[in-house]
């Protein structure tokens, strides 16, 4: 089993941020394209994606953008992601705990004023249409995340480029990720940016507040225009359904398929346990070491749940398979052949969920499968699923994919 180290809403080990936007600004902006189809885009895809569904892989964190393009009906529009700093425009916080010593705006008084000093600069989003001619330019600053985000951490951030997740047609929607970390640290939060075809700011949420106590998610846009930003889902119509759930935290919100998605939890609270030494000065990024305190009372109780895009419950199972050191990790393969999701509770055996039907969810104990001997079967497919102490190779029939072999080589 994985054992989960730091994590937290408030117990954020070597990090925090989250974001929202000053929507006043005014973005430079020409006449936007008509976008009379509905059409979900995707970075350089030449055709829509309606399924998105192999979720074997989506942590990303803090991944930087780069420039791309999308196609909006027939004509293919570029977007240039930028970041900038400016350092002859100091900016000035109050360290609220977890900006270090590093950052002073004075060594000499940071221990009573606990000022840190960072510098002015943002991002830069431009939409170009096919011919070349600007659609928007639309410039953020890092002010503009001050009344979400922790100010001392945007503070002395390193700006980067956001990331483009995609375009949503109908409600002529941007939508990009965005990570925000102290440098030289491991301290970092993610953001969802909705801009309109015009250049302005829709929204601006928070995907996490801490890299460390992160769920197994990356944000998505769905086909019908729902934001997926990993603490709620945003839809086009102005609805928010929060993910979030009291005296519990979110491990995992993942996308099964264009309208259901798989939301996972441990139940109980941290304890926050500061740990001091070291001399101040020297640190980046304060160090914390949460205790966490389980809830016994849900010992038992479901904590893994099938969700439309609407956040109403389909299915609901029990499932303690999750672990990670940095963030949340579920342990999983997707086999497209039998449409089936395998995921891993290396100490009971495998949960199976059919894309197709994802409110069925079996469970494969280990002791109802059997031990792999060659040769491999016709209908077999292999494939590998590595955790901290483990290394599984499992051998899936497609056409019962509830047969599976498997070999487990302990590290």
């Amino acid at each position: 089993m994985l054992i989960r180290l730091f994590t937290g809403p408030l117990a954020a080990v070597f990090l925090l941020m989250a974001v929202s936007c000053n929507q006043t600004q005014h973005a430079e902006t020409a006449t936007p394209p008509k976008a009379d189809a509905p059409v979900v885009a995707t970075p350089a895809r030449p055709r829509v994606v309606r399924d998105t569904a192999d979720v074997s892989q989506t942590s990303q964190y803090n991944e930087e953008g780069q420039d791309t393009s999308f196609w909006l009906g027939r004509q293919r529009y570029r977007l240039l992601l930028r970041a900038e700093t400016d350092s002859t425009k100091p900016l000035v916080a109050v360290s609220e705990g977890l900006v270090g010593g590093a950052f002073a705006d004075d060594t000499s008084t940071f221990a009573q004023t606990q000022r840190v000093r960072g510098y002015e600069g943002g991002q830069v989003i431009t939409l170009l249409a096919p011919a070349g001619q600007p659609v928007f330019r639309r410039r953020l600053r890092k002010q503009d995340f001050f009344s979400v985000a922790s100010r001392d951490i945007v503070t002395v951030s390193d700006p980067a480029r956001p990331r483009f997740i995609g375009y949503h047609g109908p409600s002529q929607t941007l939508v990009f990720t965005l990570g925000i970390g102290i440098p030289s640290s491991d301290v970092g939060q993610q953001c969802v940016i909705m801009l309109g075809l015009d250049g302005q700011v829709r929204r601006l949420a928070p995907s996490y507040s801490s890299n460390w106590s992160a769920p197994d998610c990356a944000p998505r846009l769905l086909a019908d225009g729902t934001v997926l930003t990993c603490q709620e889902l945003l839809g086009p119509d102005g609805r928010r359904v929060s993910l979030l759930k009291p005296k519990a935290e979110l491990v995992a919100a993942l996308v099964l398929s264009d309208s259901t998605l798989l939301t996972m939890y441990q139940y109980g609270e941290y304890r926050d346990r500061p740990v001091e030494g070291g001399n101040p000065l020297d640190v980046s990024a304060g160090f914390y070491e949460p205790e966490w305190a389980p809830d016994p009372r849900k010992r038992d109780s479901p904590n893994a749940f099938v969700v439309n895009a609407r956040g109403q419950v389909r299915q609901r199972f029990r499932y303690q398979g999750f672990g990670g050191a940095m963030g949340y990790e579920v342990p999983r393969h997707y086999v497209p052949a039998s449409h089936t999701y395998y995921l891993l509770d290396e100490e009971r055996g495998l949960c199976l969920l059919d894309k197709q039907r994802p409110t069925l969810a079996r469970e494969l104990l280990f002791r109802q499968m059997e031990r792999f001997r060659k040769p491999l079967r016709p209908a077999e497919v292999p494939f590998s699923i590595e955790t901290e102490t483990s290394a599984f190779t499992f051998y899936a029939d497609t056409l019962h994919p509830e047969k599976v072999r498997y070999q487990r080589k302990v590290r």
